[in-house]
């Protein structure tokens, strides 16, 4: 457990967000982005810099430069929540004047009705004497829980220049935290604010995804995390064209399972060209 002091002005203020979001957490539940951010502009370039402006304004420079690399990466990776939270310190390195970084892959998968009840069978065989629609229905919330559903575990490593504007927001939090504090496992380890004066981490935890949603909601309330994998794609689409080599990198890019949701993003915005008449 590592103890940062901070001005008591800052801290009191931290602390009273962090309060504020802890007494909701139990009864909040965020909105289905699977709905919303279809229906919401992707951020541009300028709405980036503009969340990077803001995070510039952030007093205590661990803070300002943690939200900061953390914007730099949704937006060049164009990863999931839970595959920046799993990212450790000895996950980034830098060769030949790149930047490397590899992503702990978490694809939740849910399970299928099937599973369900080879599930019920070793576990409450009774149940499964129960009417079909009923099973359903039970089927359905199960495959929230955690016996529901697991996540695809795998590796991939990414690469970028050094020069790069968000690779050098990246290895700046990186050498800050390597320095400052050469015990944490993770490259946002979790934390706590102490009665407004110092701020605790824990090196052997990561922050949970609802606060690395809320950081960026703090720069920009518009933005989800999740617009940033959508603009990514898009970016992706937009530069190879409506081409197979176009579904193939945004699978790679986005590193997806199945193909027909890397036909989803070419779809939606793949600008098709009309043939040209004298």
């Amino acid at each position: 457990m590592l103890n940062v002091t901070k001005p008591k002005e800052t801290l009191g203020k931290m602390e009273t967000a962090e309060k504020a979001v802890m007494a909701e957490k139990d009864d909040w539940k965020m909105t289905n982005v699977s709905l919303e951010y279809k229906h919401r502009e992707l951020p541009t370039d300028v709405d980036v810099e503009n969340m990077l402006k803001a995070a510039d304004k952030i007093e205590d420079e661990y803070f300002r430069l943690r939200a900061k690399a953390l914007v730099a990466l949704f937006k060049k990776f164009g990863k999931r929540r839970k595959e920046l939270q799993l990212i450790q310190m000895n996950d980034i390195k830098v060769e030949n004047d790149l930047l490397l970084i590899t992503f702990n892959l978490a694809k939740k998968r849910k399970l299928g009705l099937f599973q369900y009840f080879k599930f019920l069978k070793k576990t409450n065989p009774e149940e499964l004497n129960k009417p079909q629609t009923e099973l359903v229905e039970q089927w359905k919330l199960w495959r929230e829980t955690k016996e529901g559903s697991h996540f695809r575990e795998d590796r991939r490593t990414k690469s970028v220049s050094i020069e790069d504007k968000y690779a050098k927001l990246i290895l700046e939090y990186y050498e800050f935290m390597k320095n400052k504090y050469p015990d944490s496992k993770w490259l946002f380890p979790s934390g706590k604010s102490i009665f407004g004066t110092a701020y605790v981490i824990f090196p052997e935890r990561h922050l949970k995804g609802w606060e690395l949603w809320h950081i960026i909601k703090q720069l920009d309330p518009q933005v989800w995390c999740h617009l940033f994998r959508e603009l990514k794609g898009s970016e992706v689409v937009k530069e190879k064209g409506e081409t197979l080599e176009s579904l193939f990198s945004v699978k790679r890019t986005l590193d997806l399972s199945n193909i027909d949701v890397a036909y989803k993003y070419v779809d939606r915005y793949a600008i098709q060209k009309m043939k040209t008449e004298a």
